[in-house]
């Protein structure tokens, strides 16, 4: 009965989707490298610029992006890339910049930027502009297939203002925030790893580099 239970769960193990759990996330901040004028411009127009570099073993899989929001503890998820795109990860590491600018009077446009010949962007997202939310690193996964790689959210609310760094280092998932922190209506992004596969007689658009 014990080996029947070993061999069960040993089955369990390597059935999971383990490229899920080799999805590595670091962060780096290109504008620190500017000059000194050239960060005063990007604070005075409101940019944020964060680089990540994810790296795992990609062997050629497929990368989606999903929105997730959260509004009065109420989440909905939107796909970023229409099912056509094939954005293909063919390197162990891969180098993504997210970029937001304010867009009109109550809006800000976050574009998503992969390091491809002509620097083609993902995808554009336009949310919400808040002046207490800023573009900011998602360290920490949950248990789903969904890597969360990047958020525009307020910190954790605390007398006088929020916590920015208390919520980087509190290894909360982006979907607890709301039910750990009170922190509400924000957006966060996520990658999801698949194999690639074709629809005989559709059209599919593969995004690599090198294309």
């Amino acid at each position: 009965m014990q080996r029947q239970i070993f061999l069960a769960v040993l089955l369990l193990l390597l059935s999971m989707p383990v490229w899920a759990q080799q999805v590595k996330v670091s962060y780096e901040y290109p504008a620190h490298s500017l000059s000194v004028p050239l960060q005063e411009y990007f604070q005075m127009q409101g940019v944020e610029h964060l680089r990540l570099i994810i790296r795992g073993e990609f062997n050629g899989k497929r990368a989606t992006f999903q929105k997730v929001s959260c509004r009065k503890g109420v989440f909905t998820e939107r796909e970023l890339l229409p099912d056509f795109f094939h954005f293909i990860l063919v390197d162990s590491v891969e180098i993504l910049d997210f970029m937001a600018v304010p867009y009109k009077e109550d809006s800000l446009r976050v574009t998503c930027f992969h390091s491809t010949e002509n620097n083609m962007p993902l995808f554009t997202d336009t949310v919400r502009i808040d002046k207490y939310k800023i573009l900011m690193e998602t360290y920490t996964p949950g248990d789903g297939p969904e890597t969360p790689i990047m958020s525009y959210t307020s910190g954790i609310p605390i007398e006088g203002g929020f916590y920015f760094c208390g919520l980087r280092g509190s290894g909360v998932e982006p979907r607890k925030w709301y039910e750990k922190y009170g922190i509400d209506d924000y957006v966060y992004y996520t990658i999801r790893l698949e194999e690639d596969t074709y629809s005989e007689g559709a059209i599919n658009v593969r995004i690599t580099k090198g294309n």
